[in-house]
């Protein structure tokens, strides 16, 4: 979370002093990580700098985006406690457009830290084949192993800005800014020492097939 704020107005008119105090509940979100996807083989984080990716056969397409080839692409990111959440709300978007769904109980795994198996949590958002298309998922899942998840259907073959959000007691899908699912649940604290993975799991399976323009986590 953003370092907690705490400012102070005063107005004088005719002698009076008003003071307003921000409370913690007013605390600034703060980007942590902002890729632009504007160069290769490194990945710049545009806010700040510290949360760099290697990119592993991404391509730059004619129109500037990076290209996934659905078989080897996969950009990796060192892990840094800043990209943990904690009990924090937050929020992952990324933009891209999918060259073909993937196969009916396969998935596509777009921006994840962490896995299943990470015990003390993870999140992602997913992709998933259905028998009549594609599904978009976001999953955030805490050191207690409770998940929280919310999916809806979403074309392919089109540019979309995917966002998912967590607060604490929500997980909230939207695309293109309009709200598709949100579900409530209580869902605690994140935090692993897990890097982050864009266009795959990280070990070679969930291979993303499309481009990719613009992601960003941000916590607070």
């Amino acid at each position: 979370m953003g370092t907690m704020g705490r400012w102070m107005s005063t107005v004088a008119s005719v002698g009076v002093m008003t003071v307003v105090v921000a409370s913690p509940a007013q605390a600034e979100s703060t980007v942590r990580a902002l890729w632009n996807m504007d160069a290769v083989p490194t990945m710049v984080d545009g806010a700040g700098g510290d949360n760099n990716g290697k990119t592993t056969a991404v391509t730059m397409s004619p129109d500037g985006f990076y290209t996934f080839d659905g078989t080897s692409s996969i950009v990796s990111v060192p892990h840094k406690a800043n990209l943990n959440p904690g009990a924090a709300a937050i929020k992952v978007e990324v933009t891209l457009n999918v060259a073909a769904p993937p196969a009916n109980g396969e998935s596509y795994d777009i921006i994840r830290k962490g896995t299943s198996k990470t015990a003390t949590g993870y999140y992602k958002i997913e992709l998933k084949g259905t028998s009549s298309g594609m599904n978009a998922a976001c999953i955030f899942k805490d050191g207690n192993k409770v998940v929280a998840q919310a999916i809806a259907p979403i074309p392919s073959r089109t540019w979309q800005t995917i966002t998912c959000t967590k607060t604490a007691t929500t997980v909230t899908l939207a695309v293109n800014g309009t709200t598709k699912r949100t579900t409530t649940k209580a869902v605690g604290a994140i935090a692993n020492t897990v890097g982050v993975f864009l266009g795959g799991k990280g070990d070679g399976t969930d291979v993303f097939s499309g481009l990719m323009d613009n992601a960003s986590i941000t916590i607070g």
